[in-house]
C-alpha cells in the first residue's frame, strides 16, 4: 500500500463515503478478474457520477456541464468570437439580428461562421473551411453558430446561402467548404487572402 502523505500540521482525515465510492469504482475497473476492466473512460465517469448521484441523493445530471453553461453565457474558451446568449438576445428582432452580423462581418477581415471553433470544429465541412484558411497563415476570426440560434439561421439570410460554414472575406461572402477548395485550388482564394493581409497591415 503506498503511504499517503499529510501535513504534519493537521491530523489526517478519513476518506469520504464519495472517495469511498470512487475508489471502489476505480478498483473494479482496473481488477484484472472484473469484467468491466475494458470499459471506457466515459463509462468509467458515468459509472463515478452514478455513485455520487447515489451518495448525495441528488441527480448528477441535473444542470449541464460548466464548459455548455459557459457556451450559452457566450464565454469564448476555445479561440472563436464570443457570442452572448442571453435573455435580451433570445427576444432579439430579425433586424437586430442582422445588424449583428453586419458588424461582425465589417469589423473581422477574415470571419467564418461555423459549427465550434478553429480549435475545435465540430463538423467535417468547418474543420475542411479552417485547415485552408490555417494554409495561408493569415490570422481569421471564427463564430460559433451553435451558441447562438438567432446567427445560425440569420446568417443565412445574409448572406442568401443555405449551409454552414460560410467565409467572408474583406467583408465580402465568398462561401461554403465546397467553393473554398475550388478556389483555394486555383489561386483565387490565396489572391483574396493576401489582399486581406495587405489591408490588416
Amino acid at each position: 500500500m503506498i503511504p499517503v502523505a499529510s501535513c504534519c500540521l493537521c491530523p489526517p482525515r478519513p476518506p469520504s463515503r464519495i472517495s469511498l465510492a470512487y475508489l471502489s469504482t476505480l478498483q473494479t475497473i482496473t481488477d484484472p478478474n472484473s469484467s468491466t476492466m475494458m470499459r471506457s473512460p466515459v463509462s468509467f465517469l458515468l459509472s463515478a457520477a452514478i455513485f455520487v448521484a447515489a451518495i448525495s441523493g441528488a441527480s448528477a445530471f441535473a444542470s449541464p456541464p460548466s464548459f455548455v453553461s459557459a457556451q450559452r453565457a457566450g464565454i469564448s474558451k476555445n479561440g472563436g468570437v464570443a457570442v452572448q446568449m442571453s435573455e435580451e438576445l433570445s427576444q432579439e428582432t430579425g433586424e437586430a439580428t442582422q445588424a449583428r452580423i453586419k458588424d461582425l462581418v465589417d469589423t473581422k477581415p477574415v470571419l467564418l461562421f461555423m459549427k465550434g471553433s478553429k480549435l475545435f470544429p465540430q463538423c467535417g465541412f468547418s474543420n475542411t473551411a479552417c485547415q485552408i484558411l490555417q494554409t495561408f497563415g493569415i490570422e481569421f476570426e471564427t463564430v460559433d453558430i451553435l451558441a447562438d440560434e438567432a446567427v445560425r439561421s440569420g446568417v443565412k439570410e445574409f448572406s442568401q446561402w443555405p449551409t454552414i460554414p460560410q467565409l467572408y472575406v474583406a467583408g465580402e461572402f465568398v462561401g461554403g467548404s465546397d467553393i473554398m477548395i475550388e478556389m483555394y485550388q486555383s489561386g483565387e482564394l490565396g489572391e483574396m487572402i493576401e489582399k486581406a493581409k495587405a489591408d490588416m497591415m
